[in-house]
């Protein structure tokens, strides 16, 4: 009798820990925004045709710090992480192609490879997402730089990880310097930038991951820096940037178009400027960009924004496109 009352407050204790860092239904209400609040009638930034924009809000405590998106092959769910260690999932709503909602939102802690919640900043500092074809994700972390490999099944990276092999020298990048960027490549390859790891006027980044790195730069543009990065379907990669000044936050934010053919070892990534978001246009503090096949054809890139838990300055704003060209 004594073994099974210990095996029963073993098998209850462990029921209490799993639903402790299960999934969790987050209310979040969603208000339109303009691109432009000074001329609501624009409609188009660059090669991006404006499909709509939410400002997120929601009371529960882990919403917010979001750092990097993907949207799943039926484009059907977003997917994001946080720099607080959590996971999000979500169901964009679309009417006639534009953008008015999210629903079934839902949030949970990243685990580490020991099954664990991840315990203090430096280990939980999630900031760069990639979606493989088996539907798994791998999650990049910075201050403790790593890769971890969440399996597939739930659509989210909500299981028990295992590390994937880091490109060499990362460890030497800065705390908060990171792989910010993390995109399969078309042939399954994994490419990553870090966000303010500078090597001879280089942003540093590597391809063909996560079994053969091999290192490669981007060229910046002036304060410019990779927040995260998506592949379009001809197999091309946009780059989410942005520039910060201490004093007046976030200035500028651009994405350009990297050719897949340009992306190999010892490159000097360059790239096409595609849109770039400037005052009078919407802009908050945007790290996440996401790329989607709709069913008409459509390519649409996601964009959003990492509010820093400072709600009073900043915002957690998810905007989509359609992409002209």
């Amino acid at each position: 009798m004594a073994t099974r009352c210990v095996l029963l407050l073993l098998l209850a204790c462990t029921l209490a820990l799993s639903a402790g860092v299960g999934a969790e239904t987050v209310a979040v209400s969603a208000r339109p925004v303009a691109l432009n609040a000074s001329d609501p009638g624009q409609h188009a930034v660059g090669d991006l045709e404006y499909r709509g924009g939410l400002h997120l809000v929601s009371k529960h405590p882990s919403f917010g710090g979001l750092s990097s998106i993907r949207i799943l092959a039926d484009g059907q769910k977003l997917v994001a992480i946080t720099d607080e260690g959590f996971w999000l999932a979500a169901r964009p709503v679309l009417r006639k192609g534009v953008l008015e909602g999210i629903e079934d939102v839902e949030m949970g802690p990243l685990l580490g490879p020991d099954g664990r919640v991840l315990a203090g900043k430096t280990a939980r500092d999630a900031e760069s997402l990639a979606l493989l074809a088996d539907d798994s994700f791998v999650v990049g972390f910075e201050r403790h730089h790593r890769l971890l490999r969440y399996p597939s099944g739930t659509g989210r990276p909500d299981g028990v990880p295992r590390p994937v092999p880091s490109p060499p020298g990362l460890d030497k990048a800065p705390p908060n310097g990171g792989i910010e960027s993390l995109v399969v490549l078309r042939g399954g390859a994994l490419f990553a930038l870090t966000e303010d790891w500078l090597d001879k006027d280089e942003i540093v980044g590597w391809t063909d991951g996560p079994d053969r790195w091999q290192r490669l730069g981007l060229r910046p543009d002036g304060r410019l820096r990779p927040a995260d990065a998506a592949a379009l379907p001809d197999g091309d990669v946009l780059v989410l940037e942005r520039a910060y000044d201490a004093a007046r936050g976030i200035v500028d934010v651009r994405t350009r178009r990297i050719p897949r053919a340009s992306i190999r070892p010892g490159a000097t990534l360059t790239g096409r400027v595609v849109a770039e978001f400037a005052p009078p246009l919407v802009l908050d503090n945007y790290e996440g960009i996401a790329v989607a096949r709709a069913l008409n054809g459509e390519t649409h890139v996601y964009i959003v924004s990492d509010d820093n838990f400072d709600r009073v300055r900043q915002r957690t704003l998810l905007l989509m496109f359609a992409l002209r060209k």
